[in-house]
């Protein structure tokens, strides 16, 4: 008996390590692709609701609903993205190129504000720094645009296999996760509530504040408004500070040009109506889907920005959030007496 207990421990011990390593090397060989598995597996989670109600309320084929929730995903989301990353990216990119506007906005900038305040916020060596930073940035986003349509294309086959294995889907994970019953159920609707908070809440704020920005840059002159609305928007991301990145140097530009009411007024208007509409549409968002802690949000930023790219804005935070659920879960599971 003391045998086949050592040689069951043994067994299992085996069996373990070998779903650990090979596990690895799947993942290690997949590592390129895990943001359009990831992006796949959001898309999923979002779009599940509408394909159960396509094929078991209106009874149409697995097939046939999983195409159009492919094609409505496309018009949705991929469209829009893939516009504002061409309307972006060359904008940006032109004015990183140039040194002598940039040296000349920010130099222009700190001398306004030394004569105003006496005070040096920025000598020539922190706008170099910055220079610098912001220009390593940009390379690295317009490298990894050129990979896009590998990543969509996998993406795709993913979701379309989800889509059309709905159920089946869930069914394997309960079969295989080693949870009980019942925190499998709580997982799987924690993962469901942090993914919509997200990837839907997350994107939704971001748009509402871009419009909003860009309605205030066109009404005190700032130059192409909807542009740096969209930078306002993509900036919401981070909570807290985030949209202020992009106004508070919009309104100090707008004083060091001479146009000293427009900076007085974009400044005026980022504190009382973008910061406010963040606050409060936030504190909805947080109600309607999960209260993701602030710091999450961040961390998951910095994590994901350097693990996937611009993607991680929303992967980021999705695994840190996963991450704290499974910890929670765990310690419920198997640590709790």
């Amino acid at each position: 008996m003391a045998g086949d207990r050592l040689r069951k421990k043994y067994t299992h011990q085996f069996v373990l390590a070998a779903i650990i390593i090979l596990g690895g090397l799947i993942l290690f060989t997949m590592r390129t692709f895990i943001d359009a598995f990831l992006g796949a597996v959001t898309l999923y989670v979002l779009f599940r609701p509408m394909m159960r109600k396509l094929v078991e309320v209106r009874k149409w084929p697995r097939g046939g609903a999983a195409v159009l929730i492919l094609f409505l995903s496309f018009l949705i989301v991929l469209i829009p993205l893939i516009a504002i990353t061409y309307m972006i990216v060359p904008k940006v990119s032109l004015f990183f190129s140039d040194s002598s506007v940039i040296m000349s906005v920010l130099n222009s900038a700190d001398a306004k504000i030394q004569a105003m305040t006496g005070y040096e916020l920025m000598n020539q060596e922190n706008i170099r720094k910055v220079q610098e930073s912001a220009g390593e940035f940009i390379t690295r986003f317009l490298g990894e645009s050129m990979g896009i349509l590998a990543d969509i294309a996998v993406l795709y086959f993913l979701l379309y296999y989800f889509l059309v294995n709905t159920g089946k889907v869930e069914n394997f994970f309960e079969r295989y996760l080693p949870l009980s019953k019942d925190n499998t159920s709580r997982l799987t609707d924690e993962l469901e509530t942090q993914t919509f908070s997200n990837a839907l809440g997350g994107p939704l704020l971001a748009l509402i504040q871009g419009i909003f920005a860009a309605l205030g840059y066109w009404l005190f002159g700032l130059q192409e408004p909807v542009f740096w609305g969209l930078m306002t928007g993509f900036f919401s991301f981070l909570p807290v500070a985030g949209s202020m990145l992009i106004w508070l140097p919009a309104a100090i530009y707008q004083l060091s040009t001479g146009m000293i009411w427009q900076g007085i007024a974009i400044f005026a208007y980022g504190v009382l109506v973008i910061s406010v509409v963040d606050n409060v549409f936030r504190f909805v968002f947080q109600k309607k889907f999960a209260d993701v802690h602030p710091l999450i949000t961040v961390i998951g930023v910095i994590v994901g920005l350097q693990l996937f790219g611009v993607p991680g804005i929303i992967f980021g935070p999705l695994l840190i959030s996963y991450f704290l659920i499974m910890l929670r879960i765990f310690r419920e599971e198997f640590l709790s007496v």
